[in-house]
């Protein structure tokens, strides 16, 4: 029998690129003049990376057939997604507030764009992992 790809498809593949371009942007804002001096969490980007990789991994699996890895690997990848969000709010939040408030200049500002991107992409990553989730990435022709 063949399979014929499904919407789930295109949602995973969707939430890979939002979560790279999270883990992109966050790397990108850790050479920024500001933000360099707090270095790189790892932690945030190997979640990140980790649950692009997952899904990956459930878009080969789920073009061959559906079964129970299938069905696991969406929520281990947004349970991933959620704890890189969470880890990047972590390190982020204390110098968000700053800038918007007492380190307010158009350079920290400027600085600041790539954090609200990379808080962006992981967010929409995460919603976007949990909506696909429940959708089969081929069916049965």
């Amino acid at each position: 029998m063949t399979r014929k790809k499904s919407i789930g498809l295109y949602i995973a593949a969707l939430a890979v690129i939002l979560a790279v371009i999270g883990a992109v942007a966050y790397l990108m804002n850790t050479k920024t003049n500001y933000y360099a001096k707090m270095g790189v969490d790892m932690k945030v980007v190997l979640c990140l990376l980790g649950a692009a990789a997952l899904i990956v991994v459930r878009i080969v699996l789920g073009l061959k057939n559906e079964n129970i890895v299938t069905d696991i690997l969406p929520v281990c990848a947004s349970v991933l997604l959620t704890i890189g969000l969470v880890m990047l709010l972590n390190v982020r939040i204390n110098n968000l507030a700053a800038v918007f408030t007492f380190e307010n200049s158009a350079a920290n500002m400027a600085d600041t764009t790539s954090c609200i991107v990379a808080i962006a992409g992981a967010v929409l990553a995460m919603i976007v992992s949990i909506v696909g989730s429940f959708f089969e990435i081929s069916k049965e022709a």
